[in-house]
């Protein structure tokens, strides 16, 4: 497995520094202007990674769809974010 790559509209998230990377996520998802799907995954690197590739194998979502993976601030552990628009119904 590789790390991931910004996937669009994500590429703007700051780089990890002193802010955490939930309020980063969570700042950025509140100025987006586009209504969006998303869902955010939190954990273990190895185990992050497995599930983004296991809702790719069921075709929930695309490898490609998700952010790269930041370190949070506790010790082995990682965020993800999936952000796509909303199909309106």
């Amino acid at each position: 497995m590789t790390d991931f790559e910004n996937p669009q509209g994500l590429e703007n998230l700051p780089p990890p520094g002193d802010e955490s990377p939930i309020a980063a996520v969570l700042d950025h998802l509140s100025r987006s202007e586009k209504r969006s799907n998303q869902m955010i995954l939190i954990g273990a690197p190895a185990w992050v990674k497995k599930i983004i590739h296991l809702m790719h194998v069921a075709r929930i979502t695309e490898v490609r769809d998700w952010s790269r993976l930041m370190p949070t601030r506790n010790p082995d552990e990682v965020i993800s974010l999936m952000q796509r628009p909303r199909v309106e119904e």
